[in-house]
């Protein structure tokens, strides 16, 4: 089990997903690798350093060899606890991806509507798997859900960077909707019916 997104939120928050990172592995009879970074860096330089550190690279060079990816999907907006914690990009760094058609992010890496990778030079401060990297992982399970997220999963969804989504149903039927009004040609469920019964 190899973690593929450096530490987010606070150095307990870290703490905690450290803890459930090895509690999953334990689950599964895995040896948990853990990407030992945080996820967002101040500069370029700074990842530099750190994913030539050997820990870092132990991780990284199993990014290409994943079966199955658990991932989280972000929207423009932090999460109050992520926002306290620091370890996010700026307001005006966010507000300069949402120009460049950004609605949200798989492992910060940005996306517009359709899915389509927003580039950015931020992505150069993220320690984490990139989106070519999940790409080839046969299974990426999507968990996300609220009203505030619902166009950054079907994002999500339109860009095939996942193939599984895990949410609840008030937001499931939300992404039916969204993607019927903003997708005449090709939504994706064609039959409504099948998809809520």
């Amino acid at each position: 089990m190899v973690q593929i997104l450096g530490g987010v939120g606070t150095p307990g928050t870290q703490y905690q997903a450290t803890i459930l990172a090895q509690r999953l592995a334990s689950l599964i009879g895995a040896a948990p690798v853990l990407l030992q970074a945080p996820g967002v860096v101040g500069s370029a330089e700074a990842k530099a350093v750190l994913v030539g550190d050997p820990a870092v690279e132990e991780a990284a060079k199993l990014f290409h060899k994943l079966d199955i990816a658990l991932v989280g999907i972000g929207s423009m907006e932090p999460s109050s606890l992520l926002a306290s914690s620091g370890n996010i990009f700026a307001a005006h760094e966010r507000d300069e991806l949402q120009r460049r058609g950004a609605v949200g992010d798989i492992c910060f890496q940005f996306i517009d509507k359709n899915g389509v990778p927003v580039e950015s030079p931020l992505k150069q401060r993220v320690i984490g798997i990139d989106l070519e990297a999940l790409k080839r992982t046969r299974r990426v399970v999507g968990i996300a859900g609220g009203a505030d997220k619902v166009t950054a999963i079907l994002a999500s969804l339109r860009g095939q960077w996942i193939n599984v989504l895990i949410t609840e149903r008030k937001t499931a039927e939300r992404l039916l909707d969204l993607d019927r009004d903003t997708s005449k040609d090709s939504p994706l469920v064609k039959d409504r019916r099948k998809a809520r019964a």
